[in-house]
């Protein structure tokens, strides 16, 4: 041991040359202390003959390497500081993380704690006891390429287990089994410690800044150059991860992609059930995996009609409503209007919470109520104008809140409880005045092969009144009134819906498996 370590040590702390070795780590490589003593721990620089050999069993929390003095300086030691509940742990060149005994005990990455294969973790956070405290830390050299340091740290009583017993009520019991028992050693590598204890850290792992929302108007739907950022290749996409990873990104990023050159044939598979199966999976729905758009004489939806659709939501009358939609054009000829509208409702909640603070604000807390009573069905559900994150202070706020959802359909929308306050419906309204001005609308008229992806959560979606719907088509004496329906439909489009966690998986994946920072 070092001349400088043993400064450090205090005289609670037992020389390392009498410690028994401990899994084939050599002593002149480890420096131990004792809880009580709260000593700050740096590491001892380690003979240039010290060699680690690796261990052989799947349950064994080392990790050793070998290394020589030499690559070793007193400015490069990692040190812990303990406290009563909490360890402070300094990395050269950067600043102290504080640690909670218990949260370590609980993240515990090692085998015995996290499944190698599974990668599930295999105990409770309620099995942790709460005054568990370190026996004993050591610095070890890490075998991770980018990390140099590893923190090992020995617990001073297992686990709890659930034991119901004979009685059939839950006790506790010491855990001295398979997950954590009496003496069990986590080890907790320099980069896992960084990661896991900064937030920001955490969401760059999950690849969050990849998944963030942006408010846009029509203007910023265009590239420098006049091209447009919403278009994409459907060859392009099947064959190419970075042109499905954009398609994916610009999805999630602004909410409304477009699809080109699908395939329309409307015998055999449905080729949109193959463009949803890029983004995510399709979702059942009581309209069935997927549906169509057609104008029809006796509509059950007022989207089934050749009339005016105004800005709306689908589905709001679930729970859960769909995140994502897809509509592909199957046949759009011989039609005179039918032009598609988007408009993004996240930047006009936006520009509402600059302009009148109190209207966004009873828009985010007064429940809206949606129905579908038809065809068979009734189903009805309640929903914040605005779903807004938690943390959100409408009163010291200075940026606006995070929104995660907005819930919007007037087609649905269900009578207003006769308490709703006045000032609601002059919220309302400003909101729908927003939602008009031509700067936030984008317009578009779907083209044969066209397949828009939208964020039914967030996107609004619209269509103008249209005539020659149907009426030009020809069919055979023997074909069925389904065949003859669609032969006579001039404006055909098929639909369906797909969930969000999907969309994020596969961005996560394919943006680790493309290197993409």
């Amino acid at each position: 041991m070092s001349t400088l370590a043993m400064r450090n040590l205090t005289p609670r702390i037992r020389a390392v040359s009498q410690l028994p070795a401990t899994r084939n780590v050599p002593t002149s490589t480890r420096l131990l202390g004792s809880l009580s003593s709260k000593p700050q721990l740096p590491i001892g620089s380690p003979s240039s003959s010290a060699g680690l050999s690796k261990p052989t069993t799947l349950d064994s929390r080392i990790l050793p390497v070998h290394y020589s003095s030499s690559s070793l300086s007193a400015a490069s030691h990692p040190s812990a500081d303990l406290q009563e509940a909490d360890v402070s742990i300094t990395f050269p060149s950067s600043p102290p993380i504080t640690l909670p005994f218990v949260w370590l005990r609980d993240s515990c990455p090692c085998p015995s704690c996290v499944h190698p294969s599974t990668r599930q973790k295999l105990h409770r956070t309620s099995d942790v006891p709460l005054d568990i405290k370190p026996k004993r830390l050591t610095w070890v050299r890490s075998l991770n390429k980018d990390a140099r340091w590893a923190l090992e740290v020995e617990w001073d009583r297992p686990l709890w287990q659930h034991d119901t017993g004979s009685t059939g009520v839950e006790g506790h019991t010491a855990n001295r089994g398979h997950v954590g028992g009496e003496g069990h050693r986590s080890q907790y590598s320099e980069r896992w410690l960084k990661t896991w204890s900064d937030e920001s850290r955490v969401k760059e792992r999950n690849h969050d800044s990849a998944l963030g929302m942006v408010p846009w108007l029509a203007e910023d739907l265009v590239e420098e150059g006049g091209k447009s950022k919403l278009f994409f290749s459907y060859d392009e996409i099947q064959r190419d991860e970075k042109a499905l990873l954009g398609a994916l990104k610009q999805l999630t990023n602004y909410g409304l992609a477009v699809v080109r050159n699908v395939p329309t044939t409307t015998t055999g598979e449905w080729e949109l059930d193959k463009v949803a199966n890029l983004f995510s999976y399709v979702r059942q729905t009581f309209y069935g995996p997927l549906w169509d758009v057609k104008s029809l004489s006796a509509a059950r939806n007022v989207a089934y009609t050749d009339l005016d659709l105004d800005l709306h939501m689908d589905l709001l009358y679930f729970e859960n409503p769909p995140r994502y939609q897809l509509l592909h054009c199957l046949r759009n000829r011989n039609v005179s209007g039918g032009q598609s509208i988007f408009v993004d409702a996240l930047q006009a909640a936006q520009t509402l919470w600059k302009e009148d603070r109190e209207a966004f604000d009873l828009l985010a807390t007064t429940d809206v109520g949606f129905h579908y009573v038809n065809d068979g069905h009734h189903l009805a559900r309640r929903h914040k104008t605005f779903v807004v994150d938690p943390s959100y202070d409408s009163q010291s706020s200075s940026s606006p809140p995070k929104i995660t959802a907005i819930n919007y359909s007037p087609p649905f929308q269900a009578p207003l409880p006769s308490s709703t306050p006045p000032a609601f419906y002059k919220a309302l309204q400003k909101f729908a005045a927003t939602l008009r001005r031509p700067e936030g609308r984008w317009e578009y008229l779907l083209k044969e092969g066209d397949v828009v992806v939208f964020d039914n959560r967030r996107v609004l979606h619209a269509r103008r009144a249209f005539s020659g719907g149907s009426g030009n088509g020809s069919s055979t004496s023997s074909a069925s009134a389904k065949e003859k329906e669609d032969a006579e439909c001039n404006r055909w489009l098929k639909g369906c819906y797909v969930e969000a966690d999907s969309v994020a998986d596969r961005i996560r994946v394919l943006r680790a498996k493309l290197g993409v920072e």
